[in-house]
């Protein structure tokens, strides 16, 4: 995948203790997503209420111009403990502000940061909260296809401390309207802590109904200056964080 802590990083099995975590966020972007958005709800109204009570999610729309996520809770109590914020502004592949926005608004917990097109099968949330996971490391999921097929795991699926991520520096939004941006933030776990593969899974749903964007076209031209971008940073550099106009939707 071009950056350390990869594929190449340590697969683990992490130890199921007696003690429960308090509380697991989900911390996903949302954008044009209605179908899948309620896919997933569907999903996590399908874990048991012990499950249920110890896990919520930040959903940040990145500025839906079509299908705002507001409108799909229009109505429809959520399944589990869930915030809602929006980004004011459309701007492409900002899913970057969205999930340091998530994470800024997260409690002080563990966290998981993920795309709407991976679900969390049951049995990985129970690990989630039951898991002996160390706050000192960074962990990622080990992945499969929808249909059950193992394949490498999600570049940009985490699960780690609140307190960790803004250790990393959060998401550098100075590359915000680029696509393949995820690589940067992966040098920067690698450099910050161990990074783990956890032998828990996700499930891809990629291109499955309205799961992934397809507003924006990838690997474009303008995409190519992101390399630039970061190799013109200067020894003072610090991660631009927080810098779109955004406002929390009440539930």
């Amino acid at each position: 995948m071009g950056a350390p802590g990869c594929d190449d990083a340590p697969v683990v099995e992490v130890k199921r203790g007696d003690m429960r975590k308090d509380f697991v966020c989900i911390v996903m972007p949302y954008y044009d997503n209605p179908q899948f958005f309620e896919y997933q709800m569907r999903r996590w109204w399908a874990f048991n209420v012990g499950v249920r009570l110890r896990l919520g999610a930040i959903i940040v729309d990145d500025g839906s111009p079509t299908y705002p996520a507001g409108d799909v809770l229009r109505g429809h109590p959520p399944p589990i403990a869930m915030r809602l914020f929006r980004i004011d502004v459309d701007v492409r592949w900002n899913w970057l502000a969205a999930r340091n926005i998530g994470m800024k608004n997260a409690p002080d917990c563990w966290c998981v940061l993920t795309d709407m097109d991976h679900v969390i099968p049951f049995d990985t949330a129970k690990a989630l909260i039951h898991g002996e996971h160390d706050p000192n490391i960074i962990y990622r999921f080990s992945r499969r296809e929808r249909d059950g097929e193992p394949i490498h795991p999600h570049p940009n699926s985490w699960f780690m401390t609140r307190k960790m991520f803004w250790k990393v520096g959060g998401y550098d939004e100075a590359l915000s309207g680029h696509y393949g941006t995820d690589g940067e933030y992966r040098r920067r776990c690698a450099a910050t802590a161990p990074i783990r593969i956890m032998t828990d899974e996700l499930y891809r749903y990629e291109h499955y109904e309205d799961s992934s964007t397809t507003r924006y076209k990838r690997k474009q031209p303008e995409d190519a200056g992101v390399k630039q971008m970061i190799r013109a940073r200067g020894p003072n550099w610090k991660p631009k964080v927080l810098s779109f106009p955004h406002h929390e939707i009440k539930l």
